[in-house]
């Protein structure tokens, strides 16, 4: 049995935890150069701020509604993230930091817990939280990581849970209803572009992803898929992970605020993100042998003439050195 805690608008949630004077007020958290919005509290979702939209086309609702938007805070996000971290802990020696707001917990062989007892339990961790650390979080639980993950969904959109979903405890009637009132695309791991072709297929639903020919999925997709079908019919395949996975791939990007006619400014970025890709890439002990650089215009101003181009740079051998990876990167760029 398995447990999804996260944090309910995390970014948000920390920087109202942190100034309570913006507790109750509608907060926007944006990405670096305040390009999008990244996160939203409660009450911006309220107002309808849509995520990932760019910060200049918000002004004009941001001032009708009097938004308060915040440059990100990464240091205090990963404090925080730490801190619950710790918590988390204390109920269990097995745990998965999923990223810097979710974490998986295993429930299975927890003394004093019985089956009627996991929602219980589920809300400890919430009011231990609360009272600890002080963020919000919901509870999804389940027998598999992605029926944990879709039970986690359902308590964050569904009041009548109060935070916390044990789809264990819930009829197969009541799961197949609340599995046909759920798009496809919020079952963990199904993208957009994933969805799409699930749509051509006459799957919508997660229930239809769950009723779902095991063979036919495989074939048409892969076994991931295969097992996220598997996973929904309640067989486990996705043990946790107790040490995180070296990525294969490292990104480190960013929106500018305002339009950037300078080559200069364009270097400046690029040497300074190809630097933390490289810091994290040494932080997990690895190399790489290609770079990617990549420029685009704003897509959001359809109406102006638009510009995408990467080049990907394979490097004489492997190596997390800076000097070498921004030496290769300035050339690519330019």
């Amino acid at each position: 049995m398995f447990a999804l805690v996260d944090v309910n608008n995390f970014y948000a949630s920390c920087e109202q935890l942190w100034e309570p004077k913006l507790r109750n007020r509608p907060v926007v958290v944006l990405s670096n150069n305040d390009g999008c919005v990244v996160a939203r509290s409660k009450e911006a979702k309220a107002i309808g701020v849509p995520m990932g939209a760019p910060w200049f086309k918000l002004r004009d609702l941001a001032q009708q509604h009097r938004i308060i938007a915040l440059s990100s805070n990464y240091e205090l996000y990963a404090s925080m993230s730490n801190k619950v971290v710790d918590v988390l802990r204390d109920f269990t020696p097995e745990l998965e930091v999923y990223s810097i707001d979710e974490s998986f917990l295993s429930l299975e062989g927890m003394s004093g817990i019985s089956q009627g007892d996991l929602v219980a339990y589920g809300q400890q961790i919430r009011l231990r939280i609360a009272q600890w650390v002080g963020l919000p979080v919901c509870v999804g639980i389940g027998p598999t990581k992605t029926l944990a993950k879709f039970a986690n969904h359902l308590a964050k959109k569904n009041a009548s849970f109060l935070g916390v979903c044990d789809i264990t405890a819930l009829s197969q009637g009541e799961q197949d209803r609340w599995m046909a009132d759920n798009e496809v695309g919020e079952v963990w791991g199904v993208g957009r572009r994933i969805s799409k072709r699930l749509g051509t297929m006459g799957i919508n639903t997660v229930l239809d992803l769950k009723r779902a020919d095991l063979e036919h999925i495989r074939r048409a997709f892969n076994v991931v898929l295969q097992k996220t079908v598997e996973e929904l019919n309640g067989t486990s395949c996705l043990p946790l992970e107790l040490m995180a996975p070296a990525k294969q791939q490292i990104m480190s990007s960013r929106s500018f605020g305002q339009p950037v006619y300078d080559l200069d400014e364009l270097v400046e970025a690029v040497a300074t993100y190809i630097s933390r890709a490289a810091e994290k890439l040494r932080a997990q002990q690895s190399v790489t042998g290609a770079i990617t650089v990549g420029i685009m215009t704003n897509r959001f101003k359809e109406h102006e003439p638009q510009y995408h181009r990467s080049l990907v740079v394979p490097l004489p051998e492997p190596t997390a050195d800076i000097r070498v990876l921004a030496a290769y990167a300035l050339r690519a760029l330019k």
